[in-house]
């Protein structure tokens, strides 16, 4: 029989779910895009429950190599899904995403095929993809050496034209020139698209894209002349299902109808002709920058979801009456102020990675006209979202982790493995801190043209505009504070940190030594654009006849992002700045608690709200039900080592210690 103690979990989260501030299946349509998407969403899940091969509940236990081996397998039956099915690739995609199983072959899909989508003429997508997508080749996109990964300019490996045999030859010059950290490339791929340096006729052209021969598609076997394997194990684990691999080149040549051609063309006697815009080139780089934005979203909300759903069935203390139940762990007000804001900056990001992504997609439209108008500003904004959503995601994924005590640590808490996959995108797809320069220098672009007089080019630098008001005054607080002024000081506060950057770069500052400022003038951006993004949110939704009564609690959730992250990680820059006195801040953290105080009891609908599945969030402590405890039971129960074999094994080895010397026959005597 279940316990008193037991049965309370179920009645604390099921007590938590009675009032919720909206409706969490609406919510779920629009985060998840509609009811079409979450439509096709679900039938990819009931086909996953179906598959055995699928349950996870063993992979804590496997080595690295068993785990990659076992991801493989997993694809294999993701392929005969798709032929069985008859799916589409759009449904395959979907499919391959509601595993929750990166396999090796991820890289494939996010990075080979959209290289040559964007980068490759017609006649050789024609060629490339079709093979791509029925298999017969496996890509990955290698760019990162062993000596550069953030300077791309000055890449080694090199693709020098010989006009005789119409070829390009690629050679890695030394040790250093070694492609390495390569997704797919350390045990899959047989192709890649390769950024090297195109040299023709002893004149270097810059960094072009190639696509190279890895292992034959027949036996897989490396092809002449390339090196190739795996790296090696990650830190914390993470990524051990992707085989991040290295490959030196030695002198392999390719036909020249393998370079890319869409933009920049090698012709047979050796002519170079550029593209029409120098950046055209540049728009398949941004795209897994693009991703990490709304992937970062969707991974703080599984950990939110999984730390808010503990910290309601888990209870601890009772300071009042120690005969009373326990107090539920959500109640207090330290772990209340810790997940709330991370909850409000998941929804943040999801909805502005949407919106990010849908223009993305506009802009691949225009690329490929060569229109590259839209390329600065998606460039400017996923840089400063991405270093953001980089860094406020791994700190949101470890505060998710301690907010739920002891058990945090465990594998089985779901929170852990995002950490290891997610922390590295602080250095991946640009490397955070070099990221931030680009966003200033684009900026105090956008202020020398309000200085001269001239129009801006990037909207999203509009804010810029309160520049002309002067750079001393602090904001008027009325006496309600409204999302509106939250807005203006948003602005007004990365206004002048970007004014800030300029008179120490005029000032004769090395540019290099400015890198701190830098950083602040995109985190100020970013979180602009963020709160702008989600009231411009509540706004269209405040249209729909169908989402309209979300809008009061979106309105409330950007509210809180508004106000938890001015009160906290931005206080400095906002007073530094004069953009709010001390004074204000008083009341400023006053709104802050009063929203975290308005949200709090509706904290698991609004994480219910994110839509996972039990399976997807794979945490014995986020279980639905709130039964964490069976669950941790359940899943240590499988641990091999608990098994009789494991038992054994582990018996035999430690009676060598035991048993030493005549220590058995001690043992025995002394009765012990």
């Amino acid at each position: 029989m279940t316990s008193p103690q037991l049965q309370q979990l179920s009645k604390d989260i099921e007590a938590a779910r009675q009032n919720p501030p909206c409706d969490p299946s609406l919510m779920t349509l629009m985060l998840r895009n509609g009811p079409d998407d979450l439509a096709r969403l679900n039938k990819m899940r009931d086909i996953i429950e179906k598959e055995p091969l699928f349950d996870k509940s063993q992979i804590p236990f496997l080595s690295r190599q068993e785990y990659l081996a076992y991801s493989i397998k997993v694809h294999v039956r993701l392929l005969e899904i798709l032929d069985e099915q008859n799916l589409s690739l759009d449904e395959f995609a979907q499919l391959y995403l509601a595993t929750d199983i990166v396999t090796p072959l991820q890289l494939n899909y996010g990075a080979f095929i959209p290289v040559i989508v964007s980068q490759g003429t017609d006649e050789q997508q024609a060629k490339w993809l079709a093979a791509a997508a029925r298999h017969a080749i496996i890509g990955c996109y290698a760019q990162t050496e062993l000596s550069h990964g953030s300077n791309v300019a000055r890449l080694q490996t090199t693709a020098t034209f010989d006009e005789k045999t119409d070829e390009f030859v690629i050679n890695s010059p030394d040790l250093t020139a070694a492609k390495w950290w390569i997704g797919g490339l350390g045990v899959v791929s047989t192709h890649a698209v390769l950024q090297a340096q195109l040299i023709i006729k002893g004149k270097n052209y810059g960094p072009h894209i190639f696509i190279v021969p890895i292992r034959s598609p027949i036996d897989h076997t490396p092809v002449k002349g390339v090196t190739v394997g795996d790296i090696g194990p990650k830190a914390y684990g993470g990524f051990a299902t992707t085989d991040n691999g290295f490959a030196l080149f030695d002198h392999v040549r390719i036909p020249r109808d393998n370079m890319l051609m869409r933009f920049a063309q090698v012709s047979a006697d050796g002519t170079y002709t550029p593209p029409v815009h120098s950046k055209l080139s540049y728009g398949s780089m941004v795209k897994l920058r693009v991703g990490i934005v709304t992937d970062a979203g969707w991974k703080l909300a599984r950990a939110t979801t999984i730390a808010t759903r503990y910290c309601t069935v888990r209870r601890q203390f009772n300071l009042n009456d120690p005969k009373q139940l326990e107090s539920q762990v959500i109640s207090y007000s330290s772990v209340q102020h810790r997940l709330l804001p991370l909850i409000a900056s998941a929804y943040a990001l999801i909805i502005a990675g949407q919106n990010l992504s849908d223009i993305f997609e506009v802009m691949t439209e225009q690329l490929a006209k060569q229109d590259a108008s839209l390329l600065p500003e998606i460039h400017v904004t996923s840089c400063a979202f991405k270093v953001w959503g980089a860094r406020r995601g791994s700190e949101g994924l470890e505060e998710s982790r301690k907010a739920m005590g002891g058990h945090g640590f465990s594998i089985f808490s779901g929170v852990a493995d995002l950490f290891a996959t997610f922390v590295p995108a602080n250095t991946y797809e640009g490397d955070n801190f070099v990221l931030v320069q680009q966003v200033g220098r684009a900026l105090l672009k956008q202020v020398s043209f309000l200085a001269s007089g001239k129009p801006l080019t990037l909207k999203s630098a509009s804010y810029l505009e309160s520049l002309k008001q002067g750079t001393d005054a602090t904001y008027a607080l009325k006496e309600t504070i409204t999302n509106d002024a939250l807005l203006e000081m948003y602005g007004i506060r990365a206004a002048r940190l970007v004014a800030e950057l300029a008179k120490e770069a005029q000032s004769g500052r090395a540019w290099e030594d400015l890198n701190m400022e830098c950083w602040n003038v995109s985190f100020a951006h970013a979180e602009y654009h963020l709160l702008k993004e989600m009231l411009l949110k509540v706004k269209a939704i405040e249209q729909s006849p169908e989402y309209a009564p979300l809008a009061p609690t979106l309105a409330k959730l950007a509210h809180l992002f508004g106000l938890s992250t001015l009160c906290k990680e931005g206080l400095a820059t906002f007073l530094c700045t004069s953009t709010i006195s001390p004074a204000d801040s008083q009341r400023l953290q006053a709104a802050y608690r009063a929203a975290i105080a308005d949200l709090a009891p509706g904290a698991v609908p609004l994480t219910d709200a994110f839509g996972f599945t039990d399976r997807e969030l794979n945490s014995a402590l986020g279980r639905a039900d709130g039964r964490a405890y069976e669950a941790l039971w359940e899943a240590v129960q499988k641990n091999p080592v608990n098994q009789e074999q494991g038992r054994k094994e582990f018996a035999a080895l430690i009676q060598q210690i035991l048993h030493r010397g005549d220590n058995l026959a001690f043992i025995k005597s002394a009765k012990l």
